[in-house]
């Protein structure tokens, strides 16, 4: 399950259990929408207590829809490091944007380097 909340240029992604295509399909909707409507858009994508997603997932490129990327400035990932492994795989070749991993213990950190 993804929880999507919104402040400003920046949306934040907080991931719950295991992951399929409708979270998938909800984070990847809102993050077009964000996108599409302003420039320099930030995402904070929190894996709390996330238990990776199902197969199902992979089987779809959901990068190569994301339109105008360009306008995605910054990225920080919060979770374990298995994750970040997995989402650096998944996003590197797709954006162009400052991605930063922070481990789980350092969730206000990451906000304050997203909002800046």
């Amino acid at each position: 399950m993804i929880t999507i909340t919104k402040k400003n240029k920046t949306l934040y992604f907080i991931a719950k259990g295991v992951l399929d295509h409708n979270d998938c399909e909800n984070f990847f909707s809102e993050l077009n929408k964000q996108i599409n409507t302003a420039k320099d858009v930030r995402c904070y994508f929190e894996m709390m207590n996330s238990q990776g997603c199902k197969p199902e997932v992979f089987q779809k490129d959901y990068f190569l829809n994301l339109e105008k990327e360009i306008h995605l400035e910054k990225v920080a990932i919060i979770g374990t490091p298995r994750y970040q492994e997995e989402f650096t795989r998944l996003i590197m070749p797709f954006s162009r944007a400052h991605i930063r991993y922070f481990d789980s213990k350092d969730s206000a950190t990451a906000k304050e380097w997203i909002e800046v």
